[in-house]
């Protein structure tokens, strides 16, 4: 008699299919869900799961974190506030790792705050306690960092006094601080990152492993690559093909999206006789697509920075910085030109855009490309999309752009959007309620490394909209449980064009889900966090156990 793989019985499933909200039993058959409760009476399975009672949902899925990077700081000097509280403590803990380093390694740290810190740190400290290496010590943003004279020295500058970017390598009364902002700290970053494979591929490994015990089973790496160069918000210029490696050697478990970044790509030539300027991909891509656990996502282009290193694009500065509206990274006809290139060519595309006149201006891109080269159900997406008003917000939805708000952001940064927008914009700060409202599908995800990467942590933010200080970012940008844990599930599974394998327990879609130690129903919204993954099951399979 014919029998299925596996039947899990016994649960508490929120399916987040509306036809069939809860559910108690999952059919799984070849890595696909083939049923559920009734429709199981009467089959056989090889083998049956009993989950206790417990809540299960579809597997999280986090579609823009920086999954390399948050490998290669797993790797490095942990100096987020939740591990050091002062400056002191920060020069000494990159100081001893200087001291353990080998002789002209790289020393590297990430995750420094200057809100918890009261300052940033200070290339003179940083070259008393050096040791002769370079050290490159990453801001929670990963759009900033603080660099020593040596670091300057090896990407390429010896003399960086006479740098006359002021906006991206940042002076105090003429004199260099060490502080390097957006397009320079990705570059310096590109030639910190220079290491061996083994090291690349046991980073990627580290990201594995620690974003499986989170109940992550799909996520899209937010800008993979870099150029020949290694100038990128990736790696290495052979991303992707480190990425199949890892794959193939059984070192990555979830399924993974691939989000080329924009220096990535390159000239193609004449690609046909009314396609002058191909444009494309490199990036070490080879065979190995197949079977639903890698693929290339949308192409990822950076508009400005970010609001923490005050270069997020504003069209009204930063309270207390008058003349500072933030940094835009591209010429706004150029970038209107890439886009309108990439969209013609088949592309969706992510714009990284924070400050209000950045999201604009990704919005007019847009809109050009649409109307020179219309396409149907396109879902470019607005990666932040860190403020915007209501005409912002009704421009997005009628157009069909996919905004992408982290609600991992909200605890972890929010007072300090409240210091450096004022309240009336921080409530108007990484949107939700606004976009659930009019019928907009919002998903849910971190930018891990630069807010922690935990889904439960990130959801509370979206259910709460309540900083470490008590300030709610915006009461009506409140999203319910469901909404919250739908944006994780099935809207991510809709930004990414996926909703018809993922995203929802329901018969025909991959076998990928969560099973949590508690009902997040059940639990005070500001505890949310607290919420632990038992198990973490992809195709069926239990990747990650702790019952």
């Amino acid at each position: 008699m014919f029998a299925i793989d596996t039947i899990f019985e016994n649960a508490h499933v929120q399916t987040m299919d509306p036809k069939h909200p809860y559910a108690t039993a999952i059919g799984v058959h070849h890595g696909k869900i083939v049923a559920i409760d009734d429709e199981l009476e009467g089959v056989s399975a090889k083998e049956r799961v009993d989950l206790q009672g417990k809540y299960v949902c579809p597997g999280f899925n986090d579609v823009h974190l920086h999954f390399s990077l948050l490998g290669a700081n797993l790797n490095q000097v942990d100096l987020r506030k939740q591990t050091i509280s002062t400056m002191d403590e920060l020069y000494a803990k990159v100081e001893s790792a200087c001291i353990q380093a080998s002789e002209g390694q790289w020393v590297l740290g990430w995750g420094f705050d200057q809100f918890s810190l009261g300052a940033f740190p200070d290339i003179a400290r940083l070259d008393q306690i050096s040791h002769g290496h370079p050290m490159l010590i990453l801001h929670l943003s990963n759009h900033a960092a603080v660099i020593n004279s040596e670091a300057f020295r090896r990407a390429g500058y010896e003399h960086p006094e006479d740098i006359e970017d002021t906006d991206l390598v940042i002076r105090e009364k003429g004199r260099i601080t060490g502080l390097v902002k957006d397009k320079f700290c990705f570059m310096v970053t590109g030639v910190a990152n220079r290491v061996s494979e083994e090291i690349l591929l046991h980073q990627l490994r580290l990201a594995a492993d620690y974003t499986l015990a989170l109940g992550i089973t799909s996520f899209t790496d937010g800008g993979t690559g870099t150029d020949p160069h290694w100038e990128g918000i990736g790696q290495t210029p052979d991303d992707v093909g480190l990425f199949q490696a890892a794959y193939d050697r059984g070192l990555i478990q979830q399924r993974g999206t691939l989000m080329p970044y924009y220096s990535s790509f390159h000239d193609l030539g004449e690609l046909t006789g009314d396609i002058t300027e191909g444009f494309g991909l490199d990036l070490g891509i080879r065979t190995g697509f197949e079977g639903g656990m890698l693929d290339i996502g949308p192409a990822k282009v950076i508009l400005d920075g970010a609001f923490n290193s005050l270069s997020a694009y504003l069209s009204e500065p930063y309270l207390g910085h008058p003349d500072n509206y933030g940094v835009l990274s591209w010429d706004p006809e150029e970038f209107k030109h890439h886009v309108a290139q990439l969209h013609r060519q088949g592309w969706r595309v992510a714009v990284h855009a924070i400050g209000d006149r950045a999201v604009n201006l990704a919005l007019d891109a847009f809109e050009h490309a649409q109307n020179l080269y219309p396409r149907k159900d396109v879902r470019h997406r607005l990666e932040h999309c860190g403020i915007a008003d209501d005409a912002m917000v009704d421009r997005i939805v009628r157009d069909g752009v996919i905004a992408n708000p982290q609600g991992s952001f909200i605890k972890n940064n929010g007072d300090a959007y409240v210091e450096l927008l004022g309240e009336e914009r921080a409530r108007r700060a990484y949107r939700m309620g606004a976009f659930v409202s009019r019928g907009a599908i919002i998903p849910g995800s971190t930018d891990a490394p630069c807010a922690p990467v935990a889904p439960m942590v990130s959801i509370e933010g979206m259910v709460t909209r309540t900083t470490a200080h008590g300030f709610v970012l915006g009461e009506s940008e409140k999203l319910s449980v469901d909404q919250a844990l739908s944006s994780y599930t099935y809207g991510s599974a809709y930004a990414s064009h996926k909703e018809h394998v993922l995203g929802s327990i329901s018969a025909g879609k991959y076998a990928d889900f969560a099973v949590l130690d508690h009902d997040p129903h059940d639990v005070p919204a500001d505890e949310l966090h607290k919420i632990g993954v038992l198990q973490t099951i992809i195709n069926g399979v239990t990747r990650y156990s702790r019952m």
